[in-house]
């Protein structure tokens, strides 16, 4: 067809029937919320594991007090050393005004815990709404989209892996039904293209690769669709969507690219198989079993939770469904299909490919194709026709269940047992309402319900996901702010707890937490200024000589290092970085000399503390060494991105070094006369000084390519109000084109599929 709208298959819109549907929706939103409540309420450490309690819990805690104290957005906080240049690791979203509400949010709580997961609920509402969203698109009936939208923010990887451990992926994942939504309804012409702009633009600015991995492939699929139906128009909508949405990367991404060869992840092929969170088709086959864990490397060891589940009624019911729609709306449904094999086939892919690691991290995003395509087909009815050879087929796929499960654990068998029971009652229950009581409706209804059940028998067998990081942190503020309130100045901690946590030693690890160690970003809430940071991204040279690991725990070599001299006439680097405390197990310092002027403050069986006697120079500066022959007047700090120094005299020149890590983006002038900046074999700023130098260094930072993100960003912006006001116009001639006409205004009310079925009339849908 030549209009700019594919078509569609659907009846006559009936506005009273149509705009019944809303309980569903508000259903999804009241259950969904329930759900979320099961693990916490089980195990309060369920939505604590891994990097939510090391890395964003304490740094979302840190930010909420930054925008609170006027700084936004935060690009870089150099005390924060390698685990401070956000702007680069990108994982925060910087630039994503949804994010400041987090980190208020959790900054204003006085429990990490409970607004870690208070966050975490809402986004898991608003995946379900979406879903819900999303599957209604594409003309589901209202229980069948209920059903899967209830489900999916609950399927194994979503809540194990990134509701319980990686909630930057779980924001992500959330963005993708809208980002697809609004979408498809552009391709459409149905609303503003403004809302597509919208939604492509806060998925990229979140920051998390996997959501602008979506826009691109949510965005080619409904490009195919469109040419397939000949939508021209609504092809040219999503082309200008796609050059809107793309004009922010570069603002969100340039800093990363800048900075990766300094980061961690930068060494290593760009592609390689290590096996790690890497399934196979086979791990498929068991989705719908609850307590399957698949045979699949994790972070600590083996898969020990059910990371491939999808929902107990998929596999089950699919004997059941009515597949000859899928070839009648073959040319609509081409998108859909386009999203779901893209997906399938990353999943299946190799454990790296270039910035995207661990496959098992998108098999959610193919999973949310599976349920759309499932909520199209309930839609139409379970069929009811050759009754006995369907049931037998559920009887094969649930023995199959039950093999699989008990396969891969074969000393687990009571287990499998309780797991195959449960989805074989549930799925008597489901056929047992269609087939007694006639109504698709209570099937969903009891698939959405059986969601329940299945999630508290699977976090009662689980509990926490054990594949990930064990910490048990401490999350009241108030109290952890007291244990650590003896801290002065700033602080380096040098200890290896790995050996705790991996043999899962939990209550000696959580001894050491109270006033002793602590890992990751957790000072910051403490209220301490610790060197030691979470950091996904690494800053290699000083990482590498504090032998530091990625969660700010470090080996001995670290401290021996720390009491070496930085440089030719140089203090030892505890003095260079301008420490005043440091804090080590006794294990660690035995036999390492501390530098002088640094005096034992106190000791017992846990742990040994030092202070620094004596004022540091510079004091108010960072500035912590200036080489022989330079004369320095004053130092200071300006703000957190601006040092100045008033030179005296530097007549053969010098160098100055800064106690901040020489990022990329720090530049440097003399009286307005560029310096050159580098670093030190530990990543130390340094800048040089010119012979004869005097006058003011100014030292100031802002991300690389922040100008070339700036204007991308503005030209994407314009292209969005040029959509918005499209939108606008295109809204206005309608409307006047139905007034005239003297035609009622039903193009905004939901519609309703004649086609879908009933869940009060089962006899529109033939046996086939």
């Amino acid at each position: 067809m030549s209009d700019s709208s594919p078509s569609r298959t659907r009846g006559a819109r009936r506005g009273p029937a149509a705009r019944a549907t809303w309980p569903w929706s508000v259903l999804v939103v009241v259950v969904t919320a329930v759900y979320t409540a099961i693990p916490y309420v089980i195990t309060g450490w369920f939505y604590q594991r891994g990097d939510t309690a090391a890395q964003f819990a304490p740094t979302w805690w840190h930010f909420g007090e930054l925008v609170r104290s006027g700084q936004w957005p935060i690009w870089l906080d150099p005390q924060s050393w390698a685990g401070g240049n956000y702007v680069a690791e990108a994982l925060f979203g910087t630039y994503n005004p949804l994010n400041v509400l987090v980190w208020l949010t959790v900054s204003l709580g006085p429990d990490l815990a409970v607004t870690t997961y208070l966050v975490k609920a809402s986004v898991m509402v608003l995946l379900a709404l979406g879903t819900y969203l999303l599957a209604r698109e594409y003309d589901a009936a209202p229980a069948a989209a209920a059903a899967v939208a209830v489900a999916l923010p609950f399927s194994g990887f979503t809540l194990f892996w990134d509701a319980g451990s990686w909630p930057s992926g779980l924001m992500s994942f959330a963005y993708a039904p809208w980002v697809w939504l609004t979408f498809r309804r552009a391709l459409r012409g149905v609303g503003s293209p403004f809302w597509a702009f919208l939604a492509g633009v806060l998925a990229v600015l979140n920051g998390n690769p996997y959501g602008t991995l979506a826009v691109i492939v949510v965005g080619a699929a409904m490009l195919l669709e469109g040419a397939v139906q000949r939508a021209w128009g609504g092809v040219l909508r999503i082309v200008l969507v796609g050059i809107g949405v793309a004009a922010f990367l570069p603002l969100v991404y340039l800093p990363l690219l800048e900075s990766s060869d300094l980061a961690v992840r930068s060494t290593g092929a760009l592609f390689e198989n290590s096996g790690k969170l890497r399934p196979t088709a086979g791990d498929l086959l068991a989705a719908s079993s609850p307590l399957h864990t698949p045979p699949i490397r994790a972070i600590t060891g083996p898969m020990m939770v059910p990371a491939t589940f999808l929902a107990w009624f998929v596999l089950p019911l699919l004997p059941w469904l009515r597949y000859d729609v899928l070839r009648r709306r073959s040319r609509e449904l081409v998108g859909l299909g386009v999203v779901t094999a893209v997906y399938l086939a990353l999943t299946l892919g190799p454990s790296k490919l270039w910035l995207f690691r661990w496959p098992l991290r998108v098999i959610e995003y193919f999973y949310l194709g599976v349920m759309v395509v499932f909520a199209v087909l309930l839609s139409h009815g379970l069929a009811r026709s050759t009754m006995r050879p369907r049931l037998a087929a559920t009887g094969i796929v649930l023995v199959a269940l039950g093999w699989l499960t008990w396969s891969q654990d074969p000393q687990a068998l009571r287990r499998a047992a309780i797991g195959t029971a449960v989805v074989a009652v549930l799925t008597v229950v489901a056929l047992a309402a269609h087939l007694v009581l006639r109504r698709t409706a209570l099937v969903a209804l009891v698939a959405m319900g059986g969601v329940g059940a299945v999630l508290a028998l699977q976090v009662g067998v689980f509990g926490e996901n054990a594949s990930s990081r064990l910490w048990h942190v401490p999350s009241n503020v108030s109290a952890l702010q007291a244990s650590f309130s003896d801290l002065d100045g700033r602080v380096m901690q040098f200890a290896d707890l790995k050996p705790l946590q991996n043999k899962g030693q939990t209550r000696k690890l959580e001894e050491q937490w109270k006033g002793s160690f602590l890992p990751g970003s957790m000072y910051h809430p403490a209220g301490v200024e610790a060197v030691n940071n979470y950091t996904g991204m690494g800053f290699l040279p000083f990482t590498r000589n504090f032998c530091m690991e990625y969660d700010g725990l470090t080996q001995p070599c670290g401290y021996r290092n720390l009491w070496k001299v930085g440089g030719a006439g140089q203090p030892p680097l505890a003095d260079l970085m301008k420490l005043d405390t440091v804090v080590v197990q006794p294990e660690i310092a035995e036999g390492v000399a501390p530098g002088a002027g640094w005096v034992k403050d106190y000791e017992d069986a846990k742990v040994v503390r030092l202070r620094r006697q004596g004022e540091q120079p510079w004091a108010g500066s960072e500035l912590s060494w200036a080489s022989d022959g330079v004369e320095v007047a004053s130092a200071e700090t300006r703000g957190e991105l601006h040092q100045t120094v008033q030179v005296s005299s530097a007549d053969e020149g010098g160098r100055l070094v800064f106690s901040m890590l020489a990022w990329p983006g720090w530049s440097a002038d003399l009286d307005g006369k560029a310096l050159e900046v580098t670093r030190s074999d530990v990543g130390l700023l340094t800048v040089t000084l010119p012979a004869g130098a005097s006058g003011t260094v100014d030292l100031t930072y802002r991300p690389p390519g922040l100008a070339t993100g700036l204007a991308g960003a503005g030209v994407g912006t314009l292209i969005g109000l040029g959509l918005a006001l499209a939108g606008w116009r295109s809204r206005r001639r309608q409307r006047a084109g139905r007034e005239r006409e003297d035609v009622p205004d039903t193009a905004l009310e939901p519609r309703e599929d004649v086609t879908s079925v009933s869940d009060d009339s089962p006899a529109q849908v033939n046996d086939r």
